[in-house]
């Protein structure tokens, strides 16, 4: 496994070393292939400022895509490993393979991951070998959470993809965000997030949102008082 994300090209930052253990997180990316981890890897490296500008799969110029071979077949082939400055804490990101052939790189990165990203992307739904993964994690009790990535294909729904992720994981599997043509909504914070020419803009979520917000709000915050052991939060809720 290679940390790529210490050796930055031209106008990206580098993150310094981190010697405590209590401020590292180690997070393994998992899903099909092609369905954008290693694109994603990337957006979060720009996003944290580790970056100036993401690479691209196609043209072999991502962080995690180095090995001739990935760059040459356009796919994650091995492990590989981007740490992102986050208030004080270095996360490592691993980035797996998607393709079956490479199961024992996957294995590797769960191994030392203490949490798992499960990517899925909106036009394609969830393969059994990722609903069988997610099990296992379940298992053995390590934290999961979803990004839904691709919403700008011409078949992507996201609705429809929150429902497989549901009708795969578990009906726990609960949205955060919900997507905008130039955005997303916060379902905890209530802001709309807009994001044009490079700039992000925050305000009241639009009369469009204001339904579904309301909707998936209220069962999110379901969940989580659920799952809570603090009986204080549904008093908060309801009062």
């Amino acid at each position: 496994m290679a940390d790529k994300a210490n050796t930055s090209p031209a106008g990206a930052r580098t993150v310094s070393a981190v010697d405590s253990p209590a401020a590292i997180r180690n997070v393994v990316l998992v899903g099909p292939s092609g369905a954008g981890k290693t694109t994603l890897v990337e957006a979060l490296l720009v996003a944290s400022g580790v970056l100036s500008r993401a690479g691209s799969v196609e043209d072999g110029s991502t962080v995690c895509d180095f090995d001739e071979a990935a760059v040459r077949q356009q796919r994650s082939i091995g492990l590989a490993l981007a740490p992102v400055p986050h208030e004080g804490v270095k996360v490592n990101l691993i980035d797996t393979p998607g393709y079956a052939d490479f199961v024992g790189e996957l294995r590797a990165g769960l191994r030392a991951a203490d949490c798992a990203l499960f990517v899925i992307a909106a036009n394609e739904g969830v393969d059994e070998p990722t609903r069988a993964l997610w099990h296992e994690c379940d298992e053995v009790g390590m934290p999961r959470a979803v990004v839904i990535t691709k919403l700008d294909h011409a078949r992507a729904n996201y609705a429809n993809a929150l429902t497989a992720a549901q009708a795969a994981f578990g009906e726990k599997v609960l949205p955060l965000y919900l997507p905008t043509a130039s955005g997303l909504v916060g379902l905890l914070s209530q802001n709309q997030y807009e994001y044009r020419d490079g700039t992000r803009t925050v305000h009241p979520p639009d009369d469009t949102y204001t339904a579904e917000l309301g909707e998936h709000r209220g069962g999110l915050i379901e969940g989580i008082i659920e799952e809570s052991e603090d009986e204080s939060l549904m008093e908060r809720y309801l009062g």
